[in-house]
């Protein structure tokens, strides 16, 4: 007999427009429809603490959004060193007014 796994629904209530609405964008932003992001979202939450992702794996859907857009290496490196000298002008900013973000 085969093992299948049983699909569930559940229901969150307490939810606000504007949490619905981020949590969309967000889908939106990875491209990936609600449901598929909500069920990689509770399987990280409920992880056990030994199965910590590797660096491949947390950074497998960022290499497969840049594949499937065509991203050439060059393009990729520029956005994370655009990226990383954006926030270390943001700490510096917020070291400078004394504050810590």
């Amino acid at each position: 007999m085969e093992d299948v796994a049983m699909e569930r629904t559940i229901e969150v209530t307490g939810i606000s427009d504007e949490l619905l609405a981020r949590l969309d964008q967000r889908a939106h932003e990875i491209e990936v429809d609600r449901d598929s992001f909500l069920r990689k979202v509770i399987e990280r939450a409920v992880a056990p603490p030994s199965s910590a992702a590797t660096l491949v794996e947390l950074l497998a859907p960022l290499h497969d959004f840049t594949e499937a857009h065509g991203f050439s290496e060059a393009e990729i490196e520029r956005f994370f060193a655009e990226q990383l000298a954006e926030s270390r002008r943001q700490r510096r900013r917020a070291d400078e007014r004394g504050g810590s973000n």
